[in-house]
């Protein structure tokens, strides 16, 4: 099975997914509301968003932000997995400063160009609402698109890029890391 074969969730079960990731995003916040919390998925485009090698891909992520934070000394209070259709994602609460964990997850994100298929949110509870830790708040660009280096999200709302370069993209990343199988 290729990294982009698999079952395709229907629009509803995203929408659905999404409204759920943020309800329970803010149960989270409400229940740890001097803790802040990180919210991984992979970040693979298309209407394939689980098969083996993306949970292959998604476990390295764990991995990465597991060893970041261990490395670092912060302490993981809470931690949920939930493996959908619409994708393997998972949520960490930690004891640390929501931007000192954004500049980790930054880190995660950059140092390794694997690290740019992952979605590392960062979010904590400011007088009772969600907030998120942008990467501008910490004077980082945008994400830049895979193909052009332009804003990631400009390219994905326009369509710039045919999905079939994206996908030869990814796959390459994948393959020169060497660590997923194919």
């Amino acid at each position: 099975m290729g990294i982009f074969e698999g079952s395709i969730p229907s629009l509803e079960e995203v929408l659905k997914n999404r409204e759920n990731r943020s309800l329970f995003q803010k149960k989270l916040s409400d229940k740890f509301p001097k803790h802040t919390l990180i919210s991984l998925k992979c970040n693979i485009p298309g209407p394939v968003k689980n098969n083996a090698i993306i949970q292959q891909l998604f476990e390295f992520g764990k991995k990465e932000i597991e060893e970041t934070l261990y490395r670092n000394d912060y302490e993981i209070i809470y931690f949920k997995e939930i493996n959908l259709p619409t994708g393997p994602e998972c949520f960490y609460v930690i004891n640390g400063l929501p931007i000192d964990i954004k500049q980790l997850m930054i880190e995660i994100e950059e140092q390794k160009e694997l690290g740019r298929l992952f979605d590392n949110d960062v979010l904590y509870n400011k007088n009772g609402l969600i907030e998120s830790i942008s990467r501008k708040q910490l004077s980082y660009p945008l994400r830049q698109c895979l193909i052009c280096k332009q804003a990631a999200k400009s390219c994905g709302r326009n369509r710039t890029h045919q999905l079939e370069e994206l996908y030869e993209k990814i796959e390459n990343i994948i393959r020169s890391d060497g660590r997923i199988r194919l």
